[in-house]
């Protein structure tokens, strides 16, 4: 092959009237976003076994709530019920996961298996769900946000919830 040849190959075609080189970035004002590391997959509920469920939608009753020093505690049958449903049957398989409410209670989410699902503690999951859970509570009490939007956004995709509250606003 010729060194004209490969020069050639190394270069897309030039199409006329198109400028291939993209937008200039001098002078432009970009958001100051950190990226977390992040590593592994993102866990989410499988939303036809966790709709999601909601007790209360009243803001003030949410915001009296007090802080819970740890995870609400979840009935044995719930729990197995919850991993039933999603097929981790084995303690070990199990051992990946925490329980957790895709409406969390602290946002008016009902103690109910329709609102439990298996969170991995591997990857994107609980960790991160939890760290939501608690700004978006901050944000409703706030008034900055409304409960009804925050149960919804959660409830929906509380992935790019957490995306959008959490790591583009830099409260991770």
């Amino acid at each position: 092959m010729s060194p004209d040849h490969a020069a050639a190959v190394a270069r897309p075609p030039v199409v006329p009237g198109l400028d291939s080189a993209g937008p200039g970035l001098t002078g432009a004002q970009l958001p100051a976003a950190v990226v977390p590391n992040m590593s592994g997959p993102v866990s989410r509920p499988d939303l036809r076994l966790t709709p999601g469920a909601i007790a209360t939608g009243d803001t003030a009753a949410v915001c009296r709530q007090r802080r819970r020093l740890g995870p609400p505690e979840i009935s044995p049958a719930s729990r197995a019920a919850v991993y039933r449903e999603y097929g981790d049957t084995t303690s070990a398989r199990q051992h990946d996961y925490r329980m957790d409410y895709l409406v969390p209670l602290n946002l008016g989410g009902a103690p109910v298996t329709a609102n439990l699902w298996p969170a991995a503690i591997r990857g994107v999951g609980f960790y991160q769900k939890d760290q939501l859970d608690h700004i978006m509570h901050e944000l409703v009490c706030q008034r900055s946000l409304t409960l009804a939007q925050a149960q919804r956004q959660v409830r929906l995709n509380w992935y790019a919830t957490w995306l959008k509250y959490v790591v583009a606003a830099g409260r991770g």
